[in-house]
């Protein structure tokens, strides 16, 4: 199976299964709380957008000569980082953000060091370090380095793969999707150097495959999404407490919907997620217990 094939079947974020417009998807909240990154696909190529938390202020940020995946937020909400990739090649980007004049003020100079031959990647909070997965997608290594490429250590053996990385709030661990040689899809956690690695999840193949984690401001709970192929498929978000386990569905319904990709507001008290339970792709908010569900976009 060819990579694409492999991400397409395993990665829900990246295609649905109904084929429906995908106007807005990927949403990460700034950690002030103020604005949301979002990739839209109305275009030739993928486009990073930011908006305002109430939907009413929205512009394109990267270059729409490249198509931009996995936006991320600096800490002090000024800087938003993106990936884009060329065969097997993946390079992460950073772009400043000072003003709404943003899409205007890239330059190929602001590009960061780092490239590697990855399939995922993400930075972490201080944006001193990166983790990708160096490898094919059913097989891979994660590995962490500097910005630079500089310390590249593996913290994991290459028996599964891994990919959907996520930083905690203090970078000391990492969550991450991992996918065994029999296509079990479970979310890890583990420590930074790759110490003390367990099984966050253990759903059943009834309750879907769990994947991309996202940590919560006081790094107690993680949101993930939980994907019933099929066709239609189903997608709900659920929260999962770090220390014991225990998993929520905070989107329950029957209809068959995806709802996926969450992101914490700093508040800890709501998530940005996308869904097309409009009909389209959206980013939409509500309360971390699923209650009050806005769409944001349109």
């Amino acid at each position: 199976m060819t990579s694409l094939a492999f991400l397409t079947l395993m990665v829900a974020a990246a295609a649905a299964p109904v084929a429906v417009p995908r106007n807005a998807t990927l949403p990460v909240v700034s950690p002030d709380g103020r604005h949301i990154a979002y990739v839209s696909e109305r275009a030739k190529n993928a486009i990073v957008w930011i908006t305002d938390v109430e939907g009413n202020d929205r512009y394109p940020v990267s270059p729409t000569a490249l198509s931009a995946r996995s936006p991320s937020w600096s800490a002090d909400s000024r800087t938003v980082t993106y990936t884009t990739s060329s065969g097997d090649t993946l390079r992460l980007w950073s772009l400043e953000i000072p003003s709404r004049e943003g899409r205007e003020i890239w330059t190929p100079s602001r590009r960061m060091v780092f490239r590697a031959v990855a399939k995922s990647a993400r930075l972490s909070n201080d944006g001193r370090r990166v983790a990708y997965a160096r490898g094919d997608w059913t097989r891979n290594r994660l590995v962490v380095a500097s910005v630079d490429g500089s310390g590249e250590t593996a913290i994991t053996d290459s028996s599964a793969g891994y990919f959907n990385m996520a930083w905690s709030p203090d970078d000391r661990q990492i969550a991450v999707t991992r996918v065994d040689a029999k296509r079990d899809m479970q979310v890890w956690v583990m420590n930074a150097d790759g110490s003390e690695a367990r099984a966050l999840t253990h759903f059943a193949k009834e309750d879907g495959s769990p994947q991309w984690p996202a940590w919560s401001p006081d790094g107690k709970t993680i949101a993930i999404q939980s994907n019933l192929h099929g066709q239609p498929g189903s997608a709900w978000i659920w929260l999962v407490d770090v220390a014991t386990g225990k998993a929520t569905n905070v989107t329950p319904h029957t209809d068959p919907r995806l709802d996926e990709t969450p992101s914490w507001f700093p508040d800890g008290k709501r998530l940005a997620f996308q869904s097309d339970r409009s009909g389209s792709m959206e980013v939409w908010t509500m309360a971390a217990d699923g209650s009050d569900p806005k769409q944001l976009t349109r």
